[in-house]
């Protein structure tokens, strides 16, 4: 979708938002390596700017102003309301402790989060972290869980929004079912007692049923469909 198409149309579906989001995930990785090979440079944040196309952010502005906020024609520009975009969509790392509060709530994300936090015990206390690269992913998927479910909070459930939210839980519920499909390689393995990976896994199916629900309750409030 190019950005006239955004500006043209703010009430994307959940399948603009995947696009845009999976389009954000390919700038992120360009990013970091970027960062990667460049953080010793002397002029490492020009080069990466220039590498990522914002070294031209105002070359097309007639205003040439020191920020976007003291500009009259803020309303009308495009590079401006996607990086608007781009700030909805970060990950929850400069949540208030309000935010934190209230995302707390949400039986989904609390449900993950505790989840995440006994496979990880699990697996360290087991030798696993150290041993199997099945046990290490299958921690990082049910980590991802959670966090998308917050980066999806706080974007929030607005209508210029709320399908973005969602698009963040549809990988939250992707991650759940990776945990589970790698919880279940462990257990093949018969690295661990088949038993207390049983119960891992059952865990983590509830898990993907929550996530599961909470997404279709996202759904319902899409009233203008």
């Amino acid at each position: 979708m190019s950005d006239e198409d955004f500006h043209e149309n703010d009430d994307w579906d959940e399948e603009d938002w995947e696009r845009f989001l999976q389009k954000a995930d390919v700038r992120n990785a360009k990013y970091m390596e970027l960062f990667e090979t460049l953080h010793n440079h002397p002029d490492c944040d020009g080069l990466i700017a220039k590498e990522m196309g914002w070294d031209h952010k105002y070359e097309d502005c007639d205003d040439k102003n020191e920020s976007c906020d003291d500009c009259e024609k803020i309303d009308e520009c495009h590079t401006y309301e996607i990086s608007q975009i781009f700030n909805k969509s970060i990950e929850y790392d400069e949540a208030t402790e309000r935010d934190i509060e209230d995302v707390k709530k949400i039986t989904a994300y609390k449900r993950s989060y505790g989840f995440c936090i006994r496979l990880r015990e699990y697996f360290k206390n087991n030798k696993g972290i150290e041993t199997d690269e099945n046990a290490r992913d299958a921690i990082t998927a049910a980590s991802i869980v959670p966090a998308k479910i917050a980066g999806g909070h706080g974007m929030g459930y607005e209508k210029d929004s709320l399908c973005g939210n969602i698009a963040n839980c549809k990988r939250s519920l992707k991650n759940a079912g990776k945990c589970i499909y790698l919880l279940e390689i462990v257990r093949a393995s018969a690295s661990f007692p088949e038993d207390e990976m049983n119960i891992l896994i059952g865990e983590a199916i509830k898990v993907e049923r929550e996530v599961t629900k909470w997404i279709d309750e996202l759904r319902s409030k899409i009233w203008w469909r």
